[in-house]
């Protein structure tokens, strides 16, 4: 297998497509990497490939000495992106940090918001997923791609 272009890149890794037709997604820290394998597994194992028409990533297989996941590539509108969630228990954020949070993100997506937190609610209620790394990259929306949104098909 031959990575052949970068399909996106955020604070956690780098998202590279492959000769294969997947998605292979190098980490530069361990916990980003094993946060984001743990949430691929948990739904992997729940059969979870979309949540409310977003396509979810199919996890593949991992290499936790090389800090890699590979996984398949994903269509608008997709959801993905775990590195920074967190599992079974919501984080502690004093409300301030979460309102000055939610004032952003609602300014960010603007009126999809309230689709945004439909989602993040069922991956909370669902799969005990807390997601807060959230922004136009991670999450699409099918009439994105004619709104200039959502580059890129798996980060």
């Amino acid at each position: 297998m031959r990575l052949e272009r970068e399909l996106g890149h955020g604070k956690d890794g780098t998202v590279y497509s492959t000769s294969a037709g997947t998605a292979v997604k190098v980490f530069v820290q361990p916990q980003p990497f094993r946060q984001e394998l743990v949430c691929y597994e948990r739904l992997t194992e729940r059969q979870v490939f979309e949540v409310m028409g977003h396509s979810v990533p199919m996890f593949i297989r991992s290499d936790s000495a090389l800090l890699i996941i590979e996984m398949s590539v994903v269509d608008r509108p997709f959801l993905l992106d775990f590195a920074s969630a967190f599992l079974d228990f919501p984080p502690d954020f004093p409300n301030e940090v979460l309102e000055h949070w939610e004032a952003e993100k609602h300014e960010l997506f603007g009126d999809d918001w309230s689709k945004v937190l439909a989602l993040m609610e069922v991956l909370k209620d669902k799969y005990d997923i807390y997601l807060f790394d959230v922004h136009p990259g991670n999450i699409t929306f099918a009439d994105d791609a004619a709104r200039g949104g959502g580059t890129s098909p798996s980060q």
